[in-house]
């Protein structure tokens, strides 16, 4: 299994973003020459209209290009790549580019005639879009003309929330602000540089209020920074040089070469989700009480799948992604890629010829609305069907019980106690094979078989002894007056398990039943409160029509998922994007309880305790922990600044120069090594490290 992951300051929205960059492109000596040699045309293409968004690779594959039939092809595709609506008529990412392009062309040009485009503010504006809010201040006398641009982002590289500055350099010119490289200095009148950055930064304070000096000290909302010591975020700079490069970014290069693959590979594309690939998601609690969304795709025939032949046996080989996203914003939470393959033997494949090819599963989610963009590929065949789910979980009950939507099943059997905490449509020791199609047509005589759970409120188990919940089936054709029928039944209450969930089903015989449509609506009452809640499901009875077929579902081990931590972490991550981080925090504590070795989750664990300040949880989260050459550098500067805060400085600067190790060009990291060595009493080493961190962001960002 694969699975994209989001940091705790990090989120983004579909592809769009994905791959709205910005950033200077180097390239290979031996092509210098290559761009003087296109004609015109060419060179604005590259240039100007995609000079923030093309990658270096791509652009060093653009300039060995040698006929200009190629570079058109190269151009259709590049677009095409970034295309969330790959096949259609129009392209949602190329007519955004270019309306910002447009923009930023028309409205940032400054008093020395630059291009609108090419200005500071004109490339933020193109690679990230307008902002969500602007505060402008040019008409105080003893602080610099300022523009704060306050951003929400999506992008898994950048914080969920924050601000750009730009400050009026020279009159008319607003270029970008670098909190660590500038300092407040920069933001104030000559006569005031001269007091220093506490000086500085206080006046701001004074002239325009304590959110904009905070501001001009961490570019990140939460930022632990104070204004009586002026010591700027090195996590800002982090920051603005991803912005700044974001086009070679390894997150944007891995999904551009996925969709690229994705679109050599598959030959057949469906999207018609409603014919070719039905749908089913309920959510269900599990025996701790957690909620995870079940979900299964499955083809509407047994001829839409295919299965190879290799040495007398056959096999079938597929790839299933979700994306998981909030709805309706649509930022990416997480996704998932699994690969499955397998041999089948002959009675296997006589049953496969007949059955319809399913894929269950089940996402760990927390309360709240989602979007799910599923694909379902062969990857024999190289066909691949996609769907979108809009989904809602709901919270648990507080103060009364629930029941979930009701699922009509062909098949049902008892597992292993240790699967059915793993098993997807699992609930209290059975496992049940859903029923997926846009109807439910049953012939005379087949059984209608339905489960669905009950959710109680926080309770203890002893308050449910004796105690029972009264159950009404009412089925009828609802064109027909008097079909109407009613089963009555009882449930104990002694069957809810520890987590507040029952598992609840029924059998309803359809032999006496004419062809038609019918609805079955389902009571549940507690008679000590007299609370109520309903249910319903449509069904019909057909004579000539084929009834649902059993189908040929498949899952992934999803032990592996759980024992790894992989799931709590994921929990989290929807907890985090729902804006609840204690929640958040708690399943990336038990994600690393789970497993010691989960590197992501104990990150952005430490970025929480570093938010609130906890800085000895982040020192002992780290204490027997390296940094990796995976580990992002805002974790990094984190947990050094945290052996800081504590008073372990020496440790501080073992942790920054075992990352430069393993990334030897961060300029943030120099510069954080350097006012560590400061404060160790080495002036001259605090001097050379400093001088390399600023040559090295000086040359990310020119």
């Amino acid at each position: 299994m694969r699975s994209s992951h989001y940091r705790s300051f990090r989120w983004w929205t579909v592809f769009f973003l994905l791959v709205a960059a910005v950033g200077v492109l180097t390239l290979p000596v031996a092509f210098a020459g290559a761009e003087d040699k296109l004609s015109p045309h060419y060179r604005e293409w590259l240039d100007r209209d995609v000079a923030y968004i093309i990658t270096r690779a791509e652009k060093t594959s653009f300039l060995q290009l040698t006929t200009d039939d190629a570079r058109n092809q190269f151009i259709d595709e590049f677009w095409e790549v970034r295309n969330p609506t790959p096949g259609s008529p129009t392209n949602p990412y190329k007519e955004e580019h270019y309306k910002r392009l447009e923009y930023a062309s028309d409205h940032f040009s400054n008093n020395k005639s630059r291009d609108g485009w090419k200005t500071d503010m004109g490339r933020i504006y193109i690679t990230l879009g307008a902002p969500e809010q602007k505060g402008r201040y040019v008409t105080q006398s003893e602080v610099r003309g300022m523009e704060i641009w306050f951003y929400s982002s999506s992008h898994p590289a950048l914080p969920p929330f924050f601000n750009i500055v730009f400050y009026e350099r020279d009159f008319g010119d607003f270029r970008l602000y670098s909190p660590r490289m500038d300092g407040p200095q920069k933001l104030v009148s000559n006569h005031q540089m001269e007091n220093g950055a506490v000086a500085s930064v206080q006046t701001i304070d004074r002239i325009l209020g304590r959110e904009v000096a905070l501001t001009t000290l961490s570019l990140i909302p939460g930022e632990p920074v104070n204004i009586n010591d002026a010591e700027t975020s090195l996590q800002s700079d982090v920051m603005l040089n991803t912005i700044k490069n974001l086009a070679n970014h390894p997150f944007t290069v891995d999904a551009l070469n996925l969709r690229r693959s994705l679109n050599e590979s598959v030959t057949h594309r469906v999207v018609m989700s409603g014919e070719l690939l039905n749908v089913l998601t309920v959510p269900l609690r599990d025996a701790q009480g957690d909620i995870r969304l079940h979900y299964a795709m499955r083809l509407s025939h047994p001829a839409d799948f295919g299965v190879a032949e290799s040495d007398d046996r056959y096999y079938y080989s597929i790839e299933v992604s979700v994306k998981v996203s909030t709805s309706p914003e649509n930022k990416l939470i997480f996704s998932q890629e699994r690969k499955l393959s397998r041999y089948l033997d002959k009675d296997e494949m006589q049953l496969m010829k007949s059955r319809p090819f399913g894929y269950e599963s089940w996402l760990p989610l927390a309360p709240g609305k989602y979007k799910l963009e599923l694909t379902l590929t062969n990857l024999l065949n190289k066909t691949a069907f996609t769907a979108e789910r809009d989904v809602v979980v709901p919270s648990p009950p507080q103060d009364a019980f629930a029941l979930t939507d009701v699922i009509a099943f062909s098949q049902a059997k008892q597992v292993d106690p240790a699967q059915s905490a793993v098993l997807p449509f699992t609930s209290g020791g059975v496992n049940f094979t859903p029923y997926l199609g846009p109807e439910l047509n049953l012939v005379p005589g087949q059984d209608l078989k339905i489960f669905y759970q009950i959710w109680l409120p926080p309770t203890r188990s002893e308050n449910l002894a004796g105690k029972k919940l009264l159950v009404d089936y009412a089925y009828g054709r609802p064109s027909l007056q008097g079909s109407a029928q009613t089963i009555h039944e009882e449930v104990s209450k002694d069957q809810f398990d520890l987590g507040g969930a029952m598992i609840n089903g029924k059998k309803i015989p359809t032999v006496d039943l004419p062809v038609g449509n019918y609805r079955m609506a389902i009571t549940v009452t507690d008679p000590e409160t007299q609370q109520k809640r309903f249910a319903s499901l449509s069904f019909h009875i057909v004579s000539e029509q084929a009834s649902p077929l059993d189908a040929w579902d498949v899952y992934d081990d999803l032990a592996d998922y759980v024992k790894t931590g992989q799931a709590e972490y994921e929990r989290g991550l929807t907890y985090l994007l729902a804006g609840n981080q204690q929640q958040a925090a708690q399943w990336f504590a038990k994600a690393v309880k789970r497993n010691p070795k989960n590197d992501m989750a104990r990150a952005r664990l430490a970025d929480f305790y570093f938010s609130q300040r906890e800085f000895s949880k982040v020192v002992e989260l780290y204490s027997q922990m390296v940094v990796t050459a995976q580990t992002e550098e805002e974790t990094i500067l984190n947990v050094a600044d945290s052996f800081d805060k504590i008073g372990n400085t020496k440790k501080a600067a073992t942790v920054v120069e075992s990352a430069l190790a393993l990334k030897p060009s961060s300029g943030p990291l120099y510069l954080a090594l350097s006012s560590y060595y400061q404060r160790l009493g080495d002036p001259q080493k605090a001097g050379e490290l400093e001088r390399k961190g600023r040559s090295l962001m000086t040359t990310a960002n020119p």
